[in-house]
């Protein structure tokens, strides 16, 4: 019975000074999420990003398909470039636009920062903005001058957040390894919990056992108890 109170007791103990160390897993999944907000909050929520980035991948396979076709005389090779951007931006996109949960949305804000990708963004966004300048400079008859301006909103601010890819990466990559040095110091912490808990719980468990075991001396030592009872004329011991 003394065993099992003690050993609840030491339980007890450790369980209230130590808790529960960080989960690593949970901890930079945590940080990740945090991070494609933040790129993208600037957008909207994660439905309006789902929901732009599906139009903004329609609109640069329209754009670039006649290229791809009939390239311009004497810009084939960026003609091309620009197809091969394209391409690669808007497999990105529509990840985007086809995730359905806030994993696979964060995975896929994640996979624009993706090397080729992160080179192609800014090449892409220079174009949509070289776009947004025709459209002012050159307006097409058909449009009416609320379309131009709309147009013109459109691709200088597309453009503008694909140039920025590269600088929103960084920072993302910035806070990842800053969560992953605090995850990394509340372990150590954790650890330094852990040893300061055994080393607590030893020195109660040597006192109650130097305590137990003066009990139980005193207690061998201690002369029998007699009890006499009487029986009219008679002694029992």
């Amino acid at each position: 019975m003394f065993r099992f109170s003690l050993r609840g007791i030491l339980a007890l103990h450790l369980a209230a000074l130590v808790g529960c160390g960080p989960n690593r897993s949970q901890w930079m999944n945590s940080a990740a999420q945090e991070q494609a907000k933040s790129a993208t909050e600037t957008i909207g929520d994660a439905e309006g990003v789902r929901r732009q980035a599906g139009e903004a991948a329609t609109v640069l396979t329209r754009l670039s398909a006649p290229w791809a076709s009939n390239p311009p005389k004497g810009q084939q090779a960026a003609a091309l470039q620009f197809v091969r951007d394209s391409a690669e931006i808007s497999s990105g996109l529509r990840a985007i636009a086809d995730s359905k949960t806030d994993a696979q949305f964060t995975n896929a804000v994640f996979a624009m920062c993706d090397p080729v990708r992160r080179q192609a963004a800014p090449r892409v966004g220079l174009v949509m903005i070289a776009f947004a300048g025709n459209i002012q400079s050159h307006p097409p008859a058909n449009m009416s001058a609320e379309d131009q301006e709309q147009a013109f909103n459109y691709f200088s601010t597309f453009g503008q957040r694909m140039v920025a890819v590269p600088t929103r990466c960084d920072q993302a990559a910035g806070a990842m390894a800053e969560a992953s040095a605090e995850e990394q110091k509340a372990e150590v912490e954790h650890s330094q919990n852990v040893s300061t808990a055994v080393n607590a719980a030893a020195l109660v468990f040597a006192g109650t056992v130097l305590f137990a075991t003066a009990v139980g001396a005193a207690a061998a030592t201690r002369p029998p108890v007699q009890n006499n009872y009487y029986y009219g004329n008679t002694t029992v011991q």
